[in-house]
């Protein structure tokens, strides 16, 4: 993919989550906010750290309007930060961002949009800095996605031990310029969080055959409801 098709739709999606009527200009890698990290050592650990093996080529928007383009990313689930590579070869940590958005092209050929965002408000121990995938967003809702990571003894067969790492997932609805809310997959949870759409809920729900039990159908509720 070109390096402008892939701004583009990266744009339209930034452009979806915050609502934002001017364009974006374009930066250089130096405008990055960076700053050196520390990745605990997981010696003797199985498993990864990382959302993605290798770094993947996204665009990042900058909270003062402006983007920078083709920029090497990996997520680092443990710590719960966006990592770049440098010009230099550099892995730094990357603050004070809106979002980083990047598309992949799966088997099928169809293409699967990736955003992260931060700059939300607390909750649940998770600062304003804290990054969430972003699954849908629009002016009525967005549909978040914390992932988080901690060791874990595992079960093993013989008499010796192993730790790994064990992912969890938690999904969140924030209504945009207010709350931010922990929902569980339920209908009842997702109305609760959104008590003016509850009606909205319902009807869309029914409409298409909607349990709401699953991520992927919470995400076709969520852009059924930011839908004009």
């Amino acid at each position: 993919m070109s390096k402008g098709l892939l701004f583009g739709f990266a744009l339209m999606a930034v452009s979806s989550l915050f609502g934002q009527a001017s364009p974006e200009t374009e930066a250089t890698i130096d405008d990055l906010k960076v700053s050196p990290m520390r990745i605990p050592a997981l010696q003797e650990v199985s498993g990864s750290p990382f959302m993605t093996t290798e770094y993947k080529n996204a665009t990042i928007h900058l909270k003062d309007n402006k983007y920078v383009a083709d920029i090497p990313v990996k997520f680092n689930i443990y710590n719960n930060f966006m990592m770049v590579k440098m010009d230099d070869g550099q892995e730094l940590k990357l603050d004070n961002f809106k979002s980083v958005t990047w598309d992949e092209k799966a088997d099928d050929g169809t293409l699967k949009h990736y955003e992260f965002a931060m700059g939300y408000p607390e909750i649940d121990k998770h600062s304003d800095r804290a990054v969430y995938q972003v699954l849908s967003a629009g002016p009525n809702a967005h549909l978040l996605k914390y992932i988080s990571q901690k060791v874990e003894d595992a079960n093993t067969l013989g008499d010796y031990s192993r730790r790994e790492l064990v992912k969890s997932e938690q999904l969140y609805l924030y209504i945009p310029g207010k709350d931010i809310k922990r929902i569980k997959a339920s209908k009842k949870d997702i109305a609760e969080a959104l008590p003016a759409l509850a009606s909205k809920i319902e009807e869309i729900a029914a409409s298409n055959n909607l349990k709401l039990k699953s991520e992927s159908e919470i995400v076709t509720l969520v852009e059924a409801l930011n839908k004009p």
